[in-house]
């Protein structure tokens, strides 16, 4: 409310010839002057106008007084400033006055410097406060402009790094296109599972709650915690069977070979003797010659399996050894490496111990890779939380077989979705899709001898978490 000249004055006072010498001095002073003989009169011209300042009596008989007008003056329009004129006044009443309000306080009879000296000290007053209200106003408008500048900003920088998360999650994919799908899985399915562990009163869990920036720091662990999967090689990381396809066709080449070379030797030995051509016996060489060469690919292809490695199998494996075949140059050559047949001999799965170790060094890379981003100290166990999905309670797992007390709780939790996951999934190239039931069956006998959590189990199971999952028509339900 700036003070643009005339300045509109109030003078409110039941004695009219007081009342109309101050209205007229003020307005020869270049005042917009008006008066009002009592309170309620006063009022109905506040509630019209804006008066600055308002000059009334104290004593007004029959009405309010001017304590009580400048009380319901307050109340109407609080910004204006009151003086009190009085031709009663004492210490005590002055203080009165004050303390209820009135700016001013002038005693009767005054001359009229008196009241010109008082009007131009609460002008002064209220053009400090409106231009410190100005200035508080520009200010909350700046603080406001700023603080959503903040926010887009804040939001810009989120959906950033959601892409850059995206991104991540993409490129893991690319590598493993088997795995598809496994990174937001477990996302979804990990954030359910805590979400499941703030609904639960009692039991290990009943004293854990996580705030909503903890479970966006359990869902990005989640998304990034097979991140460093860029850093194994392909041909482990999407191993199906023990040997490669080219190395498999390459020692059925040389099956071929020898079989032929076998079949060659024993005509040339034949004939060697003077013994004639017999068609016959020929084809009943060449008959047993191919029922053996079959029975070892049979051997060789049963063995390649990532199943388990029955012990007959095995050792048949070990009558291998000695076969040979004729290489270009003349040499005799073993047809199985030892490193063929080591692969061959993997009792369960299809990777080698070395290439085992290799898959797991995925968790330290995730873990190095994670600590090299500039986490905000809501997120900064992102990392740590990634790092720790593989470890089990009885410290069997890896990277750095940890006991559970060393274990997260978001860690536990993430390592009961991955493993429900991995058994659910589809997609891998290196075994069939586990039904729902045995899934859950494997999950429990592997918290019966402390690999993953119980409780953390028992509440996936009871809360039927496992459902956030099934509507991509991934899990097989028997």
């Amino acid at each position: 409310m700036p003070l643009n000249p005339p300045i509109p004055i109030l003078i409110v006072d039941d004695e009219a010839d007081l009342r109309n010498l101050l209205v007229e001095a003020l307005v020869d002073h270049g005042y917009d002057a008006t008066g009002a003989e009592d309170g309620a009169r006063a009022l109905e011209q506040v509630r019209q106008k804006h008066f600055p300042v308002i000059f009334t009596d104290l004593n007004m008989p029959g009405g309010l007084s001017g304590l009580e007008l400048l009380r319901a003056i307050h109340d109407e329009d609080p910004s204006s400033l009151g003086i009190l004129m009085t031709g009663y006044a004492t210490t005590e009443s002055a203080i009165q006055a004050l303390k209820r309000g009135a700016y001013d306080f002038i005693q009767k009879p005054f001359k009229l410097v008196e009241i010109e000296a008082s009007l131009g000290r609460a002008l002064e007053h209220y053009r400090l406060l409106r231009e410190n209200e100005e200035y508080q106003q520009n200010l909350e408008r700046m603080v406001e402009a700023r603080t959503q500048e903040i926010l887009g900003l804040k939001n810009d920088i989120e959906r950033l790094f959601e892409g850059f998360v995206n991104a991540s999650v993409t490129a893991i994919e690319a590598r493993d296109p088997s795995t598809s799908g496994h990174s937001s899985r477990v996302a979804e399915l990990t954030v359910g599972l805590a979400e499941a562990v703030n609904g639960t009163p009692n039991g290990p869990y009943g004293q854990v709650h996580f705030t909503p920036v903890q479970i966006r720091e359990i869902r990005y662990a989640s998304l990034l915690h097979d991140f460093g999967k860029v850093g194994v090689r392909e041909q482990v990381l999407v191993k199906a069977k023990k040997l490669p396809h080219e190395r498999l066709e390459s020692l059925y080449q040389r099956l071929h070979q020898r079989s032929v070379e076998s079949l060659r030797d024993r005509v040339l030995e034949a004939w060697g003797q003077g013994q004639t051509f017999d068609e016959i016996q020929l084809e009943d060489l060449l008959r047993r010659q191919e029922e053996e060469t079959r029975r070892i690919m049979d051997l060789v292809r049963r063995s390649n399996e990532p199943t388990v490695l029955p012990q007959e199998v095995a050792q048949e494996l070990d009558r291998l050894e000695d076969l040979t075949y004729q290489h270009w140059s003349g040499d005799r050559r073993v047809l199985f490496e030892p490193d063929d047949l080591d692969l061959l001999r993997i009792p369960k799965g299809s990777l080698s111990t070395e290439e085992r170790e290799e898959i797991e060094s995925h968790v330290t890379h995730t873990y190095r890779f994670l600590t090299q981003i500039p986490w905000t100290n809501e997120l900064a166990g992102v990392p740590d939380i990634a790092y720790a999905h593989h470890e089990r309670l009885n410290g069997r797992g890896y990277p750095r077989r940890l006991t559970a007390p060393d274990i997260p709780v978001q860690s536990r939790l993430m390592a009961v979705t991955d493993v429900y996951d991995a058994l659910t999934a589809a997609d891998r190239p290196y075994k069939a899709a586990v039904s729902l039931e045995r899934s859950l069956e494997i999950l429990d006998q592997e918290a019966r001898v402390n690999l993953l959590d119980a409780e953390a189990l028992r509440i996936f199971i009871e809360a039927r978490i496992y459902q956030r999952t099934m509507v991509h028509g991934r899990t097989n339900v028997s």
